[in-house]
């Protein structure tokens, strides 16, 4: 057996001693014996392993977890397996004080007073009573999260970005520049464009308003930087839409899953002479924002170098 091989073993082993008490679960039951839930690395990883990640993900999901598909939600559960695999190979490791302080945060953002040293009678009984588990499971739980948590910030940190000048001003005007107004939705492209041609004139708008032919929504002032990472609008409409004079209608642009027509009623400018008192708060701002973007393209490699191979199983 080659060296990665027995890292991954000895990490298997490992997430299956942490998680022994999840099999006693119903959801875990098929954990005994040795079925097999899916391969990373071209070995085989145990049902106990990935019941173990399913419950973590179902019990501390991520924002970004919550509203998913069942098929996302699976892709989520073995990218943890394999990020967690890395932080193992990589010798990432949660300290007793990190642990403490990961656990106490959980506690106060569900309304307790005490914390996990002070009165650990009173807080196995917390553990007891909300997750009907044993402290030792949940234990075992936040250390698996705060163990991927770790790789994934010490990753992020490692990666040497570049911030330019014009990047950080561009980012400057962003939130700086604002605009508002209204506007009409469409369920498609071809629906606004066909009423954008009818109401461009800011004159046919008022009377298309006037006439109460469609519903016509307020917008409030946002930053275009709300626009653009939100609405998924190009920033380069965003720009242009920016620029226009008041009350102008601007070229249909989507609007979550809709497309919508917008009225331009108010906008802010901002200044680029403002710029160079804030050029060290977005230069940091901007190096956060390009390291995430190099993490998110390491998780996607990793995940794609371990070979990933799911068994169907009754779930």
């Amino acid at each position: 057996m080659n060296q990665s091989r027995r890292i991954l073993v000895l990490w298997m082993i490992l997430l299956v001693l942490g998680c022994s008490q999840e099999r006693s679960s119903p959801s875990a039951a098929a954990g005994s014996g040795e079925q097999i839930a899916g391969y990373i690395f071209d070995v085989p990883v145990p049902v106990g392993n990935y019941y173990f990640a399913k419950h973590v993900s179902y019990m501390f999901p991520h924002p970004w977890e919550e509203d998913t598909s069942a098929e996302e939600r699976e892709r989520y559960i073995w990218q943890a397996l394999i990020l967690h695999y890395e932080s193992f190979r990589r010798g990432v490791t949660v300290s007793e004080k990190e642990l403490e302080q990961r656990i106490n945060s959980v506690l106060k953002s569900q309304g307790q007073s005490f914390t996990r040293s002070q009165d650990p009678a009173r807080y196995a009984q917390w553990v007891k009573d909300t997750l009907n588990e044993e402290v030792e499971l949940f234990e075992n739980q936040m250390r698996y999260l705060l163990q991927i948590d770790k790789l994934k910030d010490q990753m992020r940190k490692s990666f040497q970005v570049t911030v330019t000048d014009e990047e950080m001003q561009q980012e400057f005007l962003n939130e700086q520049h604002h605009v508002g107004g209204e506007m009409v939705t469409f369920d498609t492209l071809e629906e606004a464009q066909a009423f954008y041609e009818t109401v461009k004139d800011p004159s046919a708008w008022e009377a298309m308003k006037a006439g109460g032919q469609r519903q016509v929504r307020p917008v409030s002032l946002m930053t275009l930087e709300a626009y653009i990472d939100l609405w998924s609008i190009p920033k380069e409409q965003m720009y242009a839409f920016h620029a226009m004079e008041i009350g102008s209608v601007g070229w249909p642009m989507p609007f979550g899953k809709q497309w919508c027509v917008y009225r331009l009623l108010d906008k802010r400018t901002g200044r680029l002479e403002d710029f160079p008192q804030h050029r060290q708060a977005y230069e940091d701002q901007l190096t956060a924002k390009k390291q995430y973007e190099a993490l998110k393209r390491w998780v996607d490699d990793l995940v794609q170098s371990a070979n990933l191979k799911i068994i169907p199983l009754d779930r």
